[in-house]
């Protein structure tokens, strides 16, 4: 349960950027208030939104670390650490400046501030239900 919970979590922050979690990769650790995933996919689209000169063709995440103050959630800051980065970038062809898949950028874009706004909302009922779990 509690990793359903820990899963969504990381989903609901990083699931813009990030392929879907494997049971395999997830690995917590409670007393070192830490989250280890392995080998994470990029979802190479949720770049675009950034209109960069060049295109993504292949990324993956080796280790994805992330240090959960899980007593003063809310409070204090959640640390991702990221290692053993690998991106493979290319010059954007002609045909990706063209306004249909600019248009394509911009509702990238769009869906990137959606995505943040509900995040904030589970951040929120997550710090909620984690507070009313303290008291």
């Amino acid at each position: 349960m509690f990793e359903g919970l820990v899963r969504q979590l990381i989903l609901g922050y990083l699931g813009q950027y990030i392929k879907d979690i494997q049971k395999e990769q997830l690995k917590i650790t409670l007393w070192n208030e830490e989250v280890l995933l392995e080998n994470v996919e990029l979802i190479l689209e949720a770049f675009d939104y950034l209109r960069l000169p060049f295109a993504f063709k292949q990324g993956r995440v080796g280790k994805l670390s992330i240090k959960i103050p899980w007593k003063k959630l809310g409070w204090d800051p959640i640390i991702i650490i990221l290692e053993e980065v690998y991106i493979c970038v290319s010059q954007r062809d002609d045909t990706e400046w063209c306004m249909d898949a600019v248009e394509r950028r911009e509702y990238a874009s769009k869906k990137a501030q959606l995505a943040a706004a509900e995040l904030a909302k589970l951040s929120r009922r997550v710090c909620a239900a984690l507070s009313s779990m303290n008291n």
